[in-house]
């Protein structure tokens, strides 16, 4: 899509779509743009307004015949909600999603959004308008054969108007942000929806390479005889039972004068996930094709991190493998042996998640012995019965982390929420045969796939999201169509963008077709 920022007038500049963002309870005024706009209407805005025909309710809309007095045939007015400081850009996040997809409908093919008022700055305010439409318009289209509405209709063109030269430079550095990120979700998304049948490990390891071929990225992949020569027992492990190889990715990003121990992501990668030996039931097994969304987040991370030219060395790491059972796949009651030395008994197949990340997590460690370790994983059904699809959980042994992570989390509406790691929980995870279990039980089932990691990191300092409530919906919402969600790189970016040696956020290094007017 065309992203432009234009000086423009609202009465004047030429879409089929001008979208003005209003509050809950704003009137039209009589100063600013929004008032000028309505006098071109002719009080078309505030009669909408004062007679209660539009609320101005989060997302809600209503579409407006302009009849020749602008050059916009049709005006969105798009409720933001009750204007509350600490979730303005999420609210004119949706708003802007709301907008992209109701002109959608329309068949048309270019929308103006009038900026509203925000405490934020104009670099945020593009950001979020960028990221809601670009990310309310995802769809994937690969296995589609018959055009639906979608596909029939698409927006081409998205126009943030200025009002002066300083505020097109700030809108113009945000949209081209906003478009780095949208990208990036979207590559995870598209790997989460895709199928089982075409993404697997050797698919994850190829879209590492392609990153690597178009960003400042480095690529190196691990095949099984170099995973069998790390003595990485869990990974192969859990890979065995599947015809598909293995793969291990490392993505590394260093930016010429990084200096310092590297930020290591880890990425759980499992391509599908039936369960093994100890398979899941039938009912619902076809979205275990978004068991490696970790991975796909680790992936989308790292390629913006490039195009935004991120100061610090970052490496991604995501161990990729199958869950399949056969007569040659892992069983309950088996041990195997990690990476670091320590042996696993194997309670649950299904609990593989944290099998594939212990190898990563050690590889980490012994290669990097980075500043903090991040990873992130659908790792359990437990988070979800706790926290259900509002927030992910978190736990970890670095609590400066955990704070950055929970702070950006209420920026950028991906929240996260803290559940207790304390030495007890690693009670559970005692084996009478090797030195510790893969599961422990049906009590604090999330906290004991953590206790189980935290066994693989030593002293490094260490945070781990379960993700397994957040990277799947159900529920389409405004920027966030059914499926897979891409969830974890925007907070994930907006944390590391906040660490101390920062002075400011990176400009972005965009490829994006972004251009000021």
């Amino acid at each position: 899509m065309l992203i432009e920022i234009k000086r423009d007038k609202p009465g004047a500049v030429t879409v089929d779509v001008l979208a003005v963002p209003l509050w809950q309870g704003e009137a039209v005024g009589t100063r600013g743009a929004a008032a000028q706009l309505d006098a071109r209407l002719e009080g078309l805005v505030s009669d909408y307004i004062e007679s209660g025909d539009f609320k101005g309710t989060l997302n809600s809309t209503a579409l407006l015949r302009t009849r020749g007095k602008i050059a916009a045939p049709r005006v969105l007015l798009v409720g933001l909600g009750e204007k509350s400081q600490p979730r303005e850009l999420e609210h004119l996040r949706q708003a802007s999603a709301s907008a992209a997809t109701t002109t959608r409908k329309l068949g048309a093919a270019s929308l103006a959004v009038l900026p509203p008022a925000v405490s934020a700055t104009d670099s945020e305010l593009a950001q979020a308008v960028t990221e809601g439409a670009l990310l309310g318009l995802y769809t994937l289209k690969k296995y589609k054969t018959a055009d639906d509405e979608d596909s029939q209709n698409a927006l081409e063109q998205l126009t943030l108007l200025a009002i002066s030269a300083s505020t097109q430079k700030e809108l113009q550095r945000g949209a081209e942000r906003g478009q780095v990120i949208a990208d990036a979700v979207s590559l995870a998304r598209d790997l989460g929806n895709s199928p089982g049948n075409d993404i697997n490990p050797s698919y994850l390891a190829a879209t590492a390479q392609t990153l690597a071929e178009t960003t400042s990225l480095d690529c190196r992949l691990l095949d099984p005889a170099e995973m069998e020569e790390l003595n990485m027992g869990c990974l192969l492990g859990v890979a065995q039972g599947s015809a598909q190889p293995p793969a291990f990715i490392i993505l590394e990003h260093t930016p010429q004068g990084a200096s310092g121990a590297p930020i290591v992501l880890v990425g759980k990668g499992l391509t599908f996930d039936s369960g093994g030996i100890s398979i899941k039931p039938a009912g619902g097994m076809e979205d275990m094709k978004m068991d490696m969304s970790g991975g796909a987040a680790v992936l989308g991370t790292m390629q913006a991190l490039a195009r935004l030219n991120y100061p610090r060395h970052v490496v991604g790491l995501v161990p990729a493998s199958e869950n399949l059972p056969s007569g040659t796949a892992v069983k309950p009651g088996d041990i195997l042996r990690a990476m670091s030395g320590k042996t696993v008994e194997v309670i649950n197949t299904d609990a593989e998640g944290r099998l594939i990340l212990a190898d990563a997590l050690a590889y980490a460690v012994e290669k990097y012995k980075p500043a903090c370790i991040i990873d992130l994983a659908t790792l359990t059904g437990a988070v979800v019965v706790a926290l259900g699809s509002q927030a992910t959980g978190m736990m970890g042994t670095d609590d400066d982390m955990m704070t950055r992570l929970r702070e950006a989390g209420e920026r950028c509406a991906e929240r996260v929420w803290q559940l207790p790691l304390f030495d007890e929980y690693s009670k559970q995870i005692k084996s009478d045969f090797a030195d510790i279990k893969n599961t422990g039980g049906r009590e604090a089932g999330s906290i004991i796939g953590g206790a189980f990691l935290k066994e693989f990191v030593g002293g490094t300092p260490w945070v781990h999201l379960d993700i397994a409530g957040m990277a799947w919906t159900r529920e389409g919402k405004p920027y966030v169509p059914k499926g897979s969600t891409g969830w974890g790189i925007r907070l994930l970016v907006e944390t590391l963008e906040s660490m101390p040696t920062l002075a400011a956020k990176s400009g972005a290094r965009s490829r994006a077709k972004t251009k000021a007017s």
